[in-house]
């Protein structure tokens, strides 16, 4: 499998995709207590890596929530690295960062062919792209320890040469 890292929001998104998921995440992040209060939020980098796909077999039919089940559910296990940069309470007003780190699992509903091959030889031979993006990040601070984190996720996948 093909995984790519993604410091987003600046790339450039892809034009079409055909199997994919958006998620949105929504958090509350607390300053560390060995880092100094915030007095001002400046930045929130944030950027993910794939580290394991797994294709899941699931139902054929409708679900409840009306989406359309294929049969296979591919299992898309993300790390994702935010660094929050905020200028200190202090009088020297030092710049400081603070780093979270978490793995979060996402489904992409895949169908039993990507151009005509059966997905279980595509990930057999290692022939599926799975690409994360960063669509938007939004960060405000709550108080001198809570930063309210919003981030916007596309997970791409597609068949590989």
């Amino acid at each position: 499998m093909s995984f790519k890292k993604n410091y987003s929001p600046n790339v450039q998104l892809p034009e079409k995709v055909k199997y994919f998921k958006e998620e949105i995440i929504n958090e509350i992040l607390e300053i560390p207590c060995q880092k100094p209060d915030m007095e001002r939020l400046l930045n929130t980098i944030v950027s993910t890596n794939v580290e394991e796909i797994k294709l899941i077999k699931t139902e054929k039919g409708l679900s409840n929530e009306g989406q359309n089940l294929t049969g296979y559910k591919l299992l898309v296990k993300l790390w994702i690295s935010e660094k929050v940069m905020y200028v200190a309470d202090y009088p020297t007003q030092p710049i400081h960062a603070a780093h979270f780190d978490d793995v979060k699992n996402f489904f992409v509903i895949l169908p039993e062919q990507i151009d005509g091959v059966d997905v279980c030889e595509l990930i057999k031979y290692n022939k599926l792209i799975v690409t994360p993006y960063v669509e938007c990040v939004e960060a405000r601070m709550l108080d001198e320890r809570h930063i309210h984190k919003c981030v916007m996720l596309l997970i791409d996948v597609r068949k590989g040469k």
